[in-house]
């Protein structure tokens, strides 16, 4: 049933398959971060939009990586639903990637 009071919520099936890829892409995202290789931002974005579906405009994010430390910066435009979601997205991200990589909420 069809309802317009459906509250848009992130596609959990997709952020887990999401992280579940990000950990197995982790040395090849590195290595074009040091590389200056951004191919790997397409593939990024691509499996983040599922995530996030009804953000109707382009989602933004960026990645650096410096040593052992990564950072993965998201930005929300203070869009309530997506700083809640994107907050709920970044507490899924795996413990063995979280131990690397920083995610940050930005405006």
């Amino acid at each position: 049933m069809f309802s317009i009071f459906t509250k848009k919520r992130m596609d959990e099936t997709a952020a887990k398959d999401f992280w579940a890829w990000f950990e197995e892409k982790e040395t090849w995202i590195v290595e074009c971060i040091y590389n200056h290789d951004q191919s790997f931002i397409w593939e990024i974005d691509k499996r983040l939009k599922p995530v996030f579906s009804y953000f109707e405009r382009e989602l933004e994010f960026q990645l650096g990586y410096n040593d052992v430390a990564g950072e993965f910066f998201f930005f929300h435009f203070d869009d309530r639903t997506l700083k809640r979601d994107a907050a709920a997205f970044g507490k899924m991200m795996p413990e063995d990637v979280a131990n690397r990589w920083t995610f940050i909420l930005e405006k």
